[in-house]
């Protein structure tokens, strides 16, 4: 990303409204095990819906938030709330254990060092795309992907230098999203 791309995003971020999906009498899933544990209330107990307990005190830029009703009997809600500072989680695992590793990737390790990267890039790699879905998810720059019992993915587009000198790289990476304007890598590579 260039620094003029960097502006644009930078612009874009003022112009964002945020909201915060609310489920009323209930406490947010702030991580894995809670987000588990809702699942499970949500197919024993029909009163909760799984889907809306893990999008409790989820953040989302107005106009790119799931939609509300849920469903028939959905009494969240969305408010209003301002610029969210964003924290991202990118686990050096998603690289090392799993981009990297040739037995889990799916071609993807071939496709990275095609690009000339290798294990030992994995810290930087942490921090281009920690520093990339920060500024593009504050900015609105992302797309919602599925949603499930489990919570809400989006698609952030990462944008890498070819270490080669020959040009760059754009391609999906995919991000669940917590409460409070967390974002936690899940897919590092999805797709162009």
């Amino acid at each position: 990303m260039n620094l003029e791309e960097t502006k644009n995003l930078v612009v874009k971020m003022f112009d964002c409204f945020w909201v915060k999906w609310l489920h009323e009498g209930t406490k947010p899933a702030n991580n894995n095990f809670e987000r588990t544990l809702n699942a499970v209330v949500g197919t024993i107990l029909p009163i909760h819906c799984a889907m809306c307990l893990n999008l409790n005190g989820c953040c989302f830029v107005k106009t790119k938030a799931p939609a509300i009703p849920l469903h028939e009997k959905c009494h969240c809600k969305l408010i209003d709330i301002s610029l969210i500072t964003p924290k991202i989680t990118c686990p050096i695992e998603k690289f090392t254990k799993y981009i990297f590793d040739e037995s889990k990737s799916n071609g993807k390790k071939e496709l990275f060092e095609s690009w000339g990267y290798s294990i030992i890039d994995s810290e930087n790699l942490v921090r281009e795309f920690t520093r990339q879905a920060k500024l593009k998810y504050q900015c609105g720059e992302y797309s919602l992907g599925n949603l499930d019992a489990y919570g809400q993915r989006i698609s952030i587009i990462i944008t890498l230098p070819k270490k080669n000198g020959m040009g760059e790289v754009s391609f999906v990476s995919g991000w669940m999203v917590y409460p409070n304007g967390e974002i936690v890598l899940t897919t590092p590579y999805g797709g162009k």
